[in-house]
């Protein structure tokens, strides 16, 4: 739930989001395989959200119905649309099929319930309350109805009515926890703020919730001026987020510096950064720390409902449930659309469910004055290229760097991007230039040399790509898959047999699952000669990656040095069918013609021999 208090943004030393395709060595390299920085934030933390142009570009039924979609005849068919466009993530077309559905039954809960998230997904607020006065009126027990009546009364200024929505929440699953946040601000709202601090006071006996309940209570107790009870609920807050919680730090922050205590105001930032380095999201903060006075992060109860809203969409993106997480995220743009942290939310649901094209539109409405927007240009370029518009992406991060000659989090964006698209050499000269940013190497930036290695590597800078491997060693030693690529590359070359065994020997001690590492270690074996244990290694490694032209091929292999020749046919045949890389169809096509050529003797003793 400290997600909820937004957060954590990944630093620029590559070392989140690392995938296990970045095991693969240099043969089975693919494209997309390795997008090393994680530079999305997590959800808990600082995502956020686009002011709604992106997911609302489509609101209503009729302009659905006119960019082109399928008319559906009968309501049976608009039923069966729906559910296609919702497995979709369409929510859309969702809106405008479960609509047609309910014109043949109009009171049926299960139609009006998914009409209404397709409705609010799409922040059509006018629909969305037509169909919740419906919903309620046959299934009062709907949390989604109540909280989207509550939040429309708190946008047209009558709170008591958005009381008297959230006192009608059942009291059993989600709402546990949403009653509670929403009816404190609706409370606070009426200016009863004692009654709203008692009210969060009832999260306390979930121990999962203290930090969302101290992070909210700071929050209502300091916009009524009563520093003490504020105090004590952002240490709450902060101890129990554990330096991860990028709205707690900010509020924290702000709220000692109006109190003119500058130095634990910075204290805070500190401790955000240290646990959080490179971070560029605290820069502003620390500017602001000498110009005293300011408003409460909250300046008023909307603002603070707002606030609960983003919280629960926050917490609802790191459970994966993206369709109720984007419906939360619109109803707090629905009552703050300048809610930054909340666009960047909204962006982040929107590309977890492949609405890249949206995604970049709520991520470029982040204003420039926020402290949100350099993350969120990183996450739109990210998204562009998912989109296939790698030379855009690409521009916008190379923008970034020449506007920032000091922060290495573009550069490595767009090296990052460049060995995904497999332009080798364009990635390692964008790896220099971010490494060139960095003054001193930590354990944490092993990543960065790892990768930089692999596309100097792929360059044939070989000396250069070792150095990387071996340095990158230094900072993290026994890293399994540095140990494999490099272990990989010198048997393919030739070069330190026994070294590289036992490197790719301890990998596979540490990621005995892994059916690259497995592969590699099997393929050394091979080189050396050892073919009965070769064949059970890269046997296993088929069964962890059976669709891999790489391992088949050298399954196959090893089949035949053992006798078994009937099954290195079949494998090679498999891995002609799984579409390997021109050079590998190529030889693959040979073995199937020809065989194998008569071994020439094991690489150790070709090693001997030099």
């Amino acid at each position: 739930l400290e997600s909820g208090m937004c957060g954590r943004e990944a630093p620029d030393d590559a070392s989140r989001g690392m995938t296990d395709r970045a095991a693969t060595p240099p043969r089975g390299v693919r494209k997309g395989a390795f997008l090393l920085t994680g530079l999305a934030l997590a959800a808990a933390g600082c995502s956020a959200p686009g002011d709604g142009a992106g997911a609302s570009a489509r609101s209503s039924p009729a302009d659905a119905a006119r960019a082109g979609l399928p008319e559906a005849t009968s309501g049976l068919g608009g039923y069966l649309a729906g559910r296609h466009a919702r497995l979709h993530n369409d929510t859309a077309a969702a809106h405008v099929y479960f609509t047609r559905a309910l014109d043949d039954d109009p009171a049926n809960p299960q139609l009006l319930n998914a009409a209404l998230v397709g409705a609010l997904a799409e922040r059509d607020m006018e629909t969305a309350g037509a169909l919740a006065r419906k919903l309620a009126a046959v299934s009062p027990d709907s949390l989604v109805a109540r909280v989207a009546l509550a939040t429309e009364a708190i946008v047209a200024g009558a709170p008591a009515e958005a009381l008297a929505e959230i006192d009608a929440l059942p009291t059993q699953g989600g709402a546990r926890f949403i009653a509670p946040l929403l009816r404190a601000w609706s409370l606070a709202a009426v200016d009863d703020p004692d009654g709203a601090l008692e009210t969060l006071r009832g999260l306390g006996g979930n121990a999962n919730f203290s930090a969302i309940r101290d992070y909210h209570s700071a929050l209502i107790a300091d916009l009524w001026n009563r520093p003490a009870e504020a105090e004590s609920g952002y240490a709450g807050a902060l101890g129990a987020a554990r330096g991860n919680s990028l709205r707690a730090a900010l509020a924290a922050g702000n709220f000692y510096r109006r109190q003119g205590r500058d130095e634990e105001a910075r204290a805070v930032y500190d401790a955000f950064l240290e646990a959080n380095p490179d971070t560029a999201l605290l820069d502003s903060a620390y500017r602001s720390l000498d110009e005293g006075g300011g408003t409460p992060p909250a300046a008023d109860a909307g603002d603070g409902y707002a606030e609960a809203l983003y919280g629960i969409a926050a917490v609802l993106t790191a459970e994966d449930a993206l369709e109720s997480a984007l419906v939360y995220a619109q109803l707090c743009l629905a009552v703050r659309p300048g809610h930054d942290a909340c666009r960047m939310l909204l962006g982040e649901v929107l590309a977890d469910m492949e609405r890249y094209a949206e995604a970049v539109a709520a991520w470029d409405s982040v204003p420039g004055e926020s402290p949100l927007t350099w993350a969120a240009r990183l996450h739109a370029a990210d998204a562009l290229a998912e989109l296939g518009e790698v030379e855009a992406a690409a521009r916008r991060l190379r923008a970034m760097a020449r506007q920032n000659p000091v922060r290495a989090d573009a550069p490595i964006a767009l090296a990052d991007m460049m060995l995904g698209e497999e332009r080798y050499d364009e990635a390692a000269d964008a790896y220099d230039r971010a490494l060139a940013r960095i003054p001193a190497l930590e354990r944490r930036h092993w990543p960065l040399l790892y990768a930089r290695g692999m596309s100097l590597e792929r360059s044939r800078q070989w000396e250069r790509a070792e150095d990387d491997f071996l340095r990158a060693l230094e900072l993290e030693p026994d890293q399994p898959l540095v140990l494999n690529y490099l272990g990989y590359s010198w048997v393919e070359m030739g070069r330190n047999y026994d070294r590289a065994r036992r490197m790719i020997a301890r990998a596979v001690e540490q990621r005995p699952d892994d059916g690259y590492i497995v592969d590699s270690l099997g393929w050394v074996l091979f080189r050396l000669g050892e073919y009965d244990e070769a064949v059970r290694y890269l046997e296993r490694a088929v069964s962890l990656r059976p669709a891999d032209p790489v391992i088949l091929d050298h399954f196959g292999d090893s089949l035949w040095r053992v006798g078994r020749r009937h099954e290195a046919y079949f494998q090679w045949r498999r891995a002609l069918a799984f579409g390997p890389e021109p050079e590998l169809e190529e030889a693959l096509r040979d073995k199937v013609e020809n065989g194998l050529a008569d071994e020439p003797g094991t690489a150790a003793q070709a090693a001997e021999d030099l």
